[in-house]
């Protein structure tokens, strides 16, 4: 292993975050800078579209029309608009033992790949899934053996669900992380992975990692540690004698010393201390994100909340007063590649990968992991991650010479996720689809009828999907009276469909090989890839570890109640322009297929070793019941609390059963995180802590939970046929 200075090392991971500090001072300045490079940035896009890869690794503007590390979309050729290839759903993920092999193509290519793209991705899926060792280059501190290591939910999956894993799996989890076990062992001086199921008295099971440093409210700016492990909390290292990262405590952290005030969470220098887990999601049809215009991701923003919609489910209910529209503000996330690899693209642009929509290339994301999570290093990520919690541990020492991984595996990589296509829709939409009249009443109580109400209630044009899926079915012309996006603009129901935009149409792909299966496609990508902002419980955000495991009786279950806050400050000012409320709206594609466990950090779980146990748990409402007890036994309990988890739960009210309720903790206290009052989790809706604590899509919860059960089980019979 090349040698390489700690401070040399800290004083580059500095820099880049003084970068992105320098144009964040203002916020006119930093108004000024993110239009002027976003149009910077779109006006790159026709021009560079369709770059292949040549020239050298270290870039500059200049050499970005000479390769692919920067990956610009073209714009779209309408004369060759078609529905995207899918992958029969029989056959779809199911691969055979790891690792995968040329014969496990066919279960998530695109069905007419050549044998030039196959051969594209090999080296990437023979690395992604083998197991690899600290001889390799594995490590020293590193959270995974293989990439596969964050793709695991098969492992848990309840019978039905996914039952092999690869790379469209899940992060798994069977329990929350106690983080009181994982953080930090005195007497090791370590951390610990959440590698046992025993949530209460160990850590916890999950395949989630963690990201902590501290936090700058007043300047939105965020510091990494990089003087002592990093940002990331690594913590199965490849070599025994290593020790795992702790997550630094608090009394020792130079910027949290002093004290912490308990209500605001901040040390007298005004830094808190921000911790979240982070959830491998199932790469699937990520190649079509790449080929989408930044200008068609960037025509939906509406960060002002400008605009509203017709539905047929608001009459006779007030609107949110201090909602000017919809309560539905998305913008779209900016950011650059070159904090990410050596030679990324210095123009900060529009991005779309990533929890937070903070890359805008898939590249960031496979030499972040391959870095980050393995401690590999390529051409791309010379450096080895900080390992000052090891320093003088006699063996732990990586011997491998730099860079210890080819830079073609990385390329690999990509096509790997690149070339990873949608499943075919479930055999009930898909039938819908075919049907010569997609809108026709379905007979009363058949699954047809439940999926295409589903369908109608998140607000999809059935015809306008038709047309956009179903080879041969676009009348020749188009149908320019109907929505682009297949979004049903005389009636949007519920409105899930304002942030999980069903049909996106790509431009040219900028892969040089395989292009052809993403190019001028209709893709059912199921988000708008925008950021918005979730609902808050301020005390959990502030506090300097996330809660403690809660166990709170529901229907005879000792469940553990999923917490509600979906914030958390954790590399915030260094993930583009998000804020710490802000994820991009996760896509859908495949979720039926693949299940659970959802949302960024894999909170809502379903685990075989774990639902009759100590399963998930949380309350839900519909128009028989306000905060009724939730326990996560099935898919379909699973689907119920996601979407619940959009939203805070409603105040109580005549309708709560007397074993519901708001899931306020006894004695409103988890161990250091004091609840103020019950309006910290359940606030009322008209208030100020609404305004500020409930999420953008408060009005499209609230219209779900205003439904029938049988037209809520009608919204998750749609969601499970995608």
């Amino acid at each position: 292993m090349s040698a390489f200075s700690e401070d040399h090392f800290s004083q580059l991971m500095r820099t880049s975050m003084l970068k992105l500090l320098r144009h964040t001072s203002s916020a006119n300045a930093r108004r000024i800078m993110r239009t002027a490079l976003l149009m910077a940035g779109l006006a790159l896009t026709a021009a560079l579209g369709g770059c292949e890869q040549k020239g050298s690794i270290t870039d500059s503007l200049p050499t970005i029309q000479d390769r692919d590390l920067s990956a610009v979309a073209g714009p779209t050729d309408n004369s060759q608009r078609r529905p995207v290839e899918r992958v029969p759903r029989a056959q779809f993920a199911e691969v055979g033992p790891a690792p995968l092999t040329a014969g496990d193509i066919p279960a998530f290519g695109y069905p007419s790949l050549n044998d030039e793209e196959k051969v594209s991705l090999m080296e990437g899926m023979t690395f992604f899934t083998t197991e690899h060792t600290a001889a390799e280059g594995l490590g020293p501190v590193n959270n995974q053996k293989r990439c596969m290591g964050c793709h695991l939910s098969a492992d848990d999956a309840v019978p039905g669900l996914l039952g092999v894993n690869s790379h469209i799996s899940r992060a798994a989890r069977s329990t929350p992380t106690n983080f009181r076990y994982t953080s930090y062992d005195p007497t090791s001086g370590g951390g610990r992975a959440a590698d046992n199921l025993d949530a209460l008295t160990n850590t916890g099971k999950t395949a989630a990692f963690t990201i902590f440093g501290d936090f700058s409210p007043s300047g939105g700016t965020f510091e990494p540690l990089a003087n002592f492990n990093g940002f990331v909390q690594h913590t199965r290292p490849s070599i025994s004698t290593c020790r795992p990262d702790p997550i630094l405590p608090v009394e020792v952290d130079p910027f949290l010393r002093g004290g912490i005030d308990p209500a605001t969470g901040l040390s007298p220098v005004g830094l808190r201390r921000a911790v979240g887990e982070r959830a491998g999601p199932p790469y699937i049809g990520r190649g079509l994100m790449e080929a989408i215009p930044a200008e068609n991701i960037a025509a939906n923003d509406d960060p002002t909340d400008a605009r509203d919609h017709e539905s047929s489910l608001r009459l006779g209910v007030s609107r949110f007063a201090e909602c000017p529209g919809d309560c539905i503000s998305g913008r779209h996330n900016e950011n650059s590649s070159n904090q990410a690899f050596v030679g990324g693209d210095p123009l900060v642009r529009l991005s779309r990968f990533g929890l937070r929509a903070a890359g805008p290339t898939v590249l960031q994301f496979i030499t972040g992991g391959i870095q980050g999570e393995l401690g590999f290093t390529t051409e791309l990520t010379p450096l080895e991650p900080n390992n000052p919690a090891n320093v003088g541990v006699a063996g732990c020492e990586d011997k491998v010479p730099d860079p210890e991984l080819p830079v073609s595996a990385v390329f690999s990589c990509r096509q790997f996720v690149r070339l990873t296509a949608p499943p075919e829709f479930g055999a009930t939409l898909l039938s819908i689809l075919r049907s010569s009249d997609p809108n026709a009443a379905r007979a009363p109580g058949t699954p047809e009828a439940s999926v295409q109400r589903g369908a109608q209630l998140f607000g999809i044009d059935l015809v306008a999907f038709a047309n956009r899926m179903i080879p041969g079915r676009m009348a020749v012309g188009g149908d320019d009276s109907r929505d682009k996006n297949a979004i049903n603009q005389l009636d949007r129901g519920l409105n899930c469909a304002g942030c999980h935009t069903p049909v996106h149409t790509t431009g040219k792909s900028p892969s040089a090989t395989g292009g052809r299966h993403l190019s001028n496609v209709y893709a059912p990508i199921f988000s708008d890839l925008l950021l918005h902002e979730g609902p808050e419980v301020t005390s959990e955000r502030i506090a300097s570890t996330p809660r403690d495991p809660v166990v709170m009786v529901r229907n005879g279950f000792n469940t553990l109640d999923l917490p509600r806050n979906l914030a958390d400050d954790a590399l915030i000012g260094l993930q583009g322009l998000a804020n710490g409320k802000e994820f991009r709206t996760p896509p859908l594609m495949g979720i039926g297929k693949v299940g659970p466990p959802f949302l960024h950090d894999a909170r809502v779980y379903l685990s075989r070793f774990t639902r009759d146990s100590y399963p998930a748990g949380t309350v839900y409402s519909n128009s028989e019941v306000t905060n009724g007890p939730l326990v996560v036994r099935t898919f379909d309990d699973a689907l119920r609390a996601v979407i619940e988890m959009h939203d805070l739960p409603p105040p109580d009210d005549a309708k709560t059963p007397a074993a519901g309720g708001c899931p306020v903790p006894s004695g409103r206290r988890v161990g250091e995180i004091r609840y103020s009052s019950a309006d910290d989790i359940c606030p009322p809706y008209t208030t100020s802590i609404s305004q500020r604590n409930r999420s953008e899509s408060r009005e499209v919860i609230r219209r779900f939970r205003s439904l029938s059960s049988a037209d809520q089980q009608a919204v998750i019979d749609f969601l499970k046929e995608l």
